[in-house]
């Protein structure tokens, strides 16, 4: 991918008036799958990623995913996989794997009961994977349990604890309980998740664990339609995560709402708004969020889709004096797919300051950032021979 920005500094995530700069990233996975029996996968996967230019160089090259897999022969009821994987659940809302940067994996285990096809239960636990976890250090445990009422239309239930952070204080954990709901009624998808944390974190101003007290969630609603014979999608969704005063005044952040392994477009494709705990701008910060979304795609010609999307940030709590006003993020898109492994990604987002922004470093310039994307997939399969009788 290459991409460039203005006044906003990429390795960082950050607005940084006056400041203009780009860079070459790139993220490759070479992989091996074998199957030899339908009960027993095997996966192995590295990866290179790194970036450079505007003085800047980050490189890495590490196992990425590594495990085994194996279930009851001729049975769903009960599978289990060991080993360094992904942990990706719902629409990422809080568990996803960071596909935009470096990816994400834990050294884990899951096991998977499914008692019929409509039930499945998972339970899992790890730690996060060096060097994939940007400096996190900690495990994440729980379940997820999911449950089909027809086509389209679902309800889940889960349950984690997580002790990941780059800043670790004995006793620190977040414990996070989220329910999530999806819905189809003919051209009209709907989505609903609220989640609640609990647990303890570190307050350096008192040297003590706070507990934590915080929830956010997020409301999705997508129309599809025809236009003038092409395909078109509308979506909306409103996200809030919760924030306070303290936190916001560098107190205590217990009633700040975190979901770091996000991986939703809620928060915009600039990254500038990592999660809905916040934002910061110079040496001042922003406690919790809530985000409007409208967006709109359309299939121009076959294999071609454009999309457009905006995405105001309002914060619940800032320092005194301060607005609370961060501002408009609008993103555009563009994507062909040649063929079913090679796609071509250009965008453009602009991202509108508010007033939080010029109160906390003076400046009114705006965000600018564009990028274009290859994505590919080179792959070769070799069936697996029938044993013969």
């Amino acid at each position: 991918r290459g991409e460039g920005a203005g006044n906003f500094r990429l390795p960082e995530l950050s607005y940084n008036p006056g400041h203009g700069e780009g860079r070459f990233l790139y993220r490759v996975l070479p992989y091996v799958y074998w199957h030899p029996t339908d009960y027993l996968d095997i996966h192995l996967e590295g990866q290179g990623y790194g970036y450079t230019g505007s003085n800047q160089y980050d490189g890495h090259v590490s196992l990425y995913q590594g495990y085994v897999e194996g279930r009851l022969p001729n049975s769903d009821l009960l599978s289990l996989k060991v080993g360094r994987q992904e942990l990706v659940y719902g629409s990422t809302f809080i568990l996803g794997a960071n596909n935009y940067f470096q990816g994400l994996t834990y050294d884990a285990a899951r096991l998977r009961f499914k008692p019929f096809d409509a039930l499945t239960i998972d339970l899992l636990g790890g730690w996060y994977s060096h060097p994939w976890s940007d400096g996190v250090n900690g495990y994440l445990a729980g379940g997820y349990a999911s449950y089909a009422l027809k086509e389209g239309t679902a309800l889940e239930a889960y349950g984690l604890v997580d002790t990941g952070s780059s800043d670790h204080h004995h006793g620190e954990h977040t414990t996070i309980w989220g329910l999530r709901g999806t819905a189809t009624f003919g051209p009209v998808s709907l989505e609903i998740e609220p989640v609640y944390e609990s647990g303890r974190t570190f307050n350096s101003a008192k040297g003590i664990n706070d507990n934590i007290d915080a929830w956010g969630g997020h409301a999705d609603m997508m129309f599809e339609t025809e236009v003038l014979g092409r395909k078109n999608s509308f979506f909306a969704s409103y996200a809030y995560g919760s924030g306070s005063k303290d936190a916001a005044n560098g107190i205590s952040s217990r009633q700040e709402f975190r979901n770091p392994g996000t991986d939703t477009s809620l928060t915009g494709d600039m990254s500038l708004i990592g999660d809905l705990s916040g934002v910061d701008a110079g040496n001042f910060h922003a406690s919790g969020l809530q985000i409007f979304n409208l967006g709109w795609g359309i299939e121009l010609i076959k294999d071609l889709t454009f999309s457009a999307a905006g995405r105001y940030f309002y914060a619940n709590q800032v320092p005194d004096g301060f607005s609370r006003r961060i501002g408009l993020e609008t993103d555009f898109t563009l994507t062909y797919a040649l063929n079913d492994n090679l796609t071509l990604i250009l965008g453009y987002d602009h991202f509108f300051t508010g007033k939080f922004f010029r109160d906390a470093s003076g400046s009114d310039r705006d965000i600018d950032y564009g990028y274009a994307m290859l994505q590919f997939d080179i792959s070769k399969a070799k069936p697996r021979l029938a044993l013969k009788k």
